[in-house]
């Protein structure tokens, strides 16, 4: 886990923490702690505080602005929002500053590289498979079956 805290101009202080770690899944089965793998555990918490350190906003990530939805922040000079909180461009900057410092500070391990990469293969081949010719005609066949005037 890696926090950093900075404080602006204006007194504001704005904490950045980010938690990227590899745990042990574990299933609980009648008294016994069975570990069934590994899970990656990854999140990311923003909080912006006032001068008297009261919580103004806490969100995961920066948004970016819909124009259709965003008319009155646009309006106020926003360029970004934190959860629903619309920041102006020093601000944007300072966060996405302290953010970009904590990630490089909080690599992703060889393990969690692994178990994304491990992931993702196993989409691709599900994909593969789903989207087969066979699978293709065996989904077409069943709902020419399921169909109310269907002769099968």
């Amino acid at each position: 886990m890696t926090t950093k805290t900075i404080t602006t101009k204006t007194g504001k202080t704005i904490t950045v923490e980010m938690v990227r770690e590899v745990q042990d899944k574990v299933n609980y089965a009648d008294g016994y702690n069975i570990v069934t793998g590994r899970k990656i555990v990854e999140y990311t918490n923003i909080t912006l505080r006032d001068e008297n350190g009261k919580v103004l906003v806490t969100g995961d990530k920066l948004s970016a602005l819909n124009p259709k939805y965003d008319q009155k922040g646009i309006a106020g000079g926003a360029v970004a929002k934190l959860y629903n909180v619309y920041l102006r461009q020093e601000m944007y900057d300072t966060i996405a500053g302290l953010l970009a410092e904590v990630e490089a500070e909080n690599p992703k391990s060889d393990e969690q590289i692994a178990i994304e990469a491990a992931k993702a293969q196993s989409k691709r081949d599900y994909d593969a498979w789903y989207n087969s010719a066979e699978q293709v005609a065996y989904r077409e066949f069943e709902r020419e079956m399921n169909r109310s005037d269907s002769d099968y």
